[in-house]
């Protein structure tokens, strides 16, 4: 009998922390949402401003590689594949030659 009991409490000894565990730490549940995503980074603050619709309407651009490119502010823009404005973060020797040429190039100035 003295050997059934000592069999029993140590099985209990292993067995109730087990359970505790078990019961104290269930994994999450599979229909749970997950976690947002993190917020998107924001833009570096040395980002310029992209040149305004009435700019790019009253000034004829250059072209390189392809697409039109506008002198604004100090900095070649052109639009990107989604429609948003990118600029060159390093100018160019095509168009930094043509930057010479580009005060040359008037503004249309609607008048009524």
């Amino acid at each position: 009998m003295n050997r059934i009991q000592t069999i029993f409490s140590r099985t209990l000894v292993v067995a109730l922390p087990l359970a505790a565990i078990a019961i104290a730490a269930p994994a999450p549940a599979r229909a749970q949402d997950a976690p947002p995503p993190p917020p998107a980074p924001a833009p570096p603050a040395d980002v310029p401003p992209p040149p305004p619709d009435a700019y790019i309407a009253t000034v004829q651009p250059e072209y390189y590689e392809g697409r039109p490119v506008y002198w604004f502010n100090g900095n070649w823009f052109f639009r990107g594949p989604g429609g948003g404005w990118n600029y060159y973060h390093t100018e160019p020797g095509f168009l930094h030659d043509r930057r010479a040429h580009w005060n040359e190039h008037a503004r249309y100035h609607y008048h009524r």
